[in-house]
């Protein structure tokens, strides 16, 4: 392939990848609509006080054990990169 073929070939891949992004945009878009929609008809008034307590510990463990977890998977790698 000459140089104005693969010039004509990378103009068409940009064309295309042009649409995918507004196509992927659209998407994000509709999903972010969704998501912010999704908690707006819930009924929270029957749900207690210690309940909603509960699932903010539950929470905070979480989140919690998620850090611990990625800092081991970070440390890891680097501790045996630097043992050889």
């Amino acid at each position: 392939m000459g140089t104005l073929g693969c010039i004509n070939d990378m103009l068409q891949r940009d064309k295309e990848n042009r649409e995918l992004r507004k196509l992927n945009r659209d998407r994000m878009k509709e999903h972010h609509k969704y998501l912010v929609g999704k908690g707006k008809n819930a009924d929270l008034s029957n749900v207690s006080i210690e309940k909603i307590e509960e699932i903010r510990k539950k929470t905070i463990e979480k989140e919690q054990s998620d850090q611990i977890y990625m800092f081991r998977i970070t440390t890891v790698p680097f501790k045996l990169a630097h043992t050889e």
